[in-house]
């Protein structure tokens, strides 16, 4: 059904144009009757008609007025201009104020069914695009917590990978440049509020998410295990000093909340300011080490302030990233070298606890399993979990290093040799054409160099020398089957010269291809 508003001063008009109307298209309109522009401007904001036809020329407030205050509340409303020939230029200038159509009066039947089809085809196109509009909003607000759900994910188990992490903050309209971390500890199994919180976590986990998220205007994550991520971006112009002051008030804030609505304790971890999406999951790591510091304290703690306490320095994001480029670049020697060191100062000559080493060794070895694309995050956490004491901690961490490196080594060798299989399949293809060693580099996307290394390194023999031979095994064989004359066969194993070929021939097979023939023609003995 289509509202329609006819407004004009006549009611025979009105009347005459409603009855009309109805029997041209039945059961299609609810009618509405306006004798003046007052009366229409009223009705209109009060039943929002689909379609109007407006007479201009009416006592009061003029038809093309009304016009101007309904388009201010009704932007959609499709609007007809009803005027005798005398007022055809009040009609034009309709058509400047939006004005869908006119139509002279007396109206034509033909005219008036005309207009309406084409109004009628204007608003289901409008109300289509409004569903996908719809459409597209659900299916967003469906998408935007998983989207929301696989960033944090990747920020705690530290595999960004390349625009990913862009992609989904720009689906989440989020901005980071800056940012830190803070975790939300709730009560363990065997600790007070346990119970109450093992009962209502889901509860509990989206009334603490939502009070979070409406006052930082953050990124929350998924409940894990007994723990909620918060990744906080720094608002532009506050300085790192005053941003802290307020992480602090914020986490007594989570803290005041969480006790006051749910009788819980909460414990609260907050990282260091850090640029960037890496910066980000390492201040999760860290916010992740004060928790584990301060497991039984259920208060709010920041890793600035318990690094300057304990007269600890905090590693390099550079260190890591050397240690990094040591691995990508296989140095077994030197990345084991550089992990010790790290790994010492974790352990601060063995005075920080065990809870405190596995935090810092587990976020680093994280940073390195994402740096050289591994999957192994869930299984590397469960490892280094598992050790009880400093040692066997150190000898899992270890292992796990060396795992890295082994895996990298792995993979390139299963790189190389898919390229290689690239390489020779390409050439089965092209060997009777005028192929070159270059084309076949570019072809597998390497340097015609470390081309040439690798296929002699898997083949032992230079390409030309490969494709030599596959073309002469061809020649051999098409000369056997006595289809074709040597000349014809030079040309289709892929030489344009039959003297090259006939010199190239007799150097594979110690003799020429005219030779080779009539030993194929003689007969075998009796």
């Amino acid at each position: 059904m289509y509202k329609l508003l006819i407004a004009d001063d006549e009611a025979l008009e009105r009347e005459g144009l409603e009855l009309m109307i109805r029997h041209l298209i039945p059961d299609k309109f609810e009618f509405l009757h306006a004798g003046n522009g007052r009366k229409a401007i009223q009705l209109a904001e009060e039943h929002r008609p689909d379609m109007i036809f407006m007479d201009i020329k009416m006592p009061g407030i003029q038809g093309l007025e009304a016009v101007r205050q309904i388009r201010e509340k009704l932007p959609a409303a499709q609007i007809v201009m009803i005027t005798a020939h005398d007022y055809f230029a009040y009609a034009k200038e309709g058509l400047l104020l939006g004005v869908r159509d006119y139509l002279l009066k007396p109206a034509r039947r033909e005219e008036v069914a005309e207009v309406l089809r084409k109004l009628m085809a204007v608003i289901e196109e409008a109300r289509a695009r409004r569903n996908e509009q719809l459409e597209l909003q659900e299916k967003l607000a469906h998408l935007l917590p998983l989207a929301e759900n696989e960033l944090t994910l990747m920020l705690m188990l530290e595999h960004v990978q390349d625009l990913e992490p862009e992609q989904l903050a720009g689906l989440l309209e989020l901005h980071f440049s800056k940012g830190y971390a803070m975790v939300l500890s709730f009560p363990r199994h065997g600790e007070t509020g346990w119970e109450t919180f093992r009962q209502s976590k889901r509860e509990i986990y989206e009334a603490v998410k939502q009070f979070a998220k409406t006052g930082l205007g953050c990124l929350a994550g998924p409940l894990a295990g007994h723990q909620l991520a918060l990744f906080i971006p720094l608002p532009p112009g506050r300085t790192g000093y005053s941003q802290r002051v307020s992480s602090l008030d914020w986490g007594e804030r989570l803290r005041n909340y969480t006790r006051e609505r749910f009788g819980l304790p909460l414990g609260i971890g907050i990282g260091s300011i850090r640029e960037g999406w890496d910066g980000l999951s390492r201040s999760y790591r860290e916010a992740v080490r004060v928790c584990a510091d301060h497991q039984h304290s259920f208060g709010v703690h920041h890793y600035d302030d318990m690094i300057q306490s304990s007269g600890q320095t905090a590693v390099s994001l550079d260190e890591e990233k050397k240690l990094l480029t040591a691995l990508l670049q296989r140095s077994k020697q030197e990345a084991a070298q550089r992990f010790s060191l790290l790994y010492d100062s974790f352990e601060q000559g063995g005075e920080q606890p065990l809870s405190a080493v596995r935090g810092e060794v587990t976020g680093l070895l994280l940073f390195l399993a994402r740096g050289v694309h591994s999957t192994a995050g869930a299984e590397l956490l469960a490892s280094l979990n598992a050790a009880e004491d400093p040692h066997a901690l150190r000898l899992s961490a270890e292992a796990w290093l060396e795992r890295l490196i082994d895996g990298l080594e792995e993979e390139q060798e299963h790189h190389r040799s898919h390229v290689h299989q690239r390489a020779l399949l390409y050439i089965s293809q092209k060997y009777k054409e005028d192929i070159s060693m270059e084309q076949t580099a570019e072809y597998v996307n390497l340097s015609p160099h470390y081309f040439s290394k690798l296929f002699r390194q898997h083949e032992g023999e230079t390409f030309i020398d490969y494709v030599t031979r596959l073309r002469m095994n061809e020649a051999k064989r098409l000369i056997s089957e006595d289809q074709l004359n040597l000349k014809e066969i030079c040309y289709e194993v892929g030489y344009k010269d039959p003297n090259y070929f006939s010199r190239v021939f007799k150097k594979a097979a110690g003799m020429t291809p005219s030779e080779f023939r009539q030993q194929q023609e003689k007969p075998g003995p009796c």
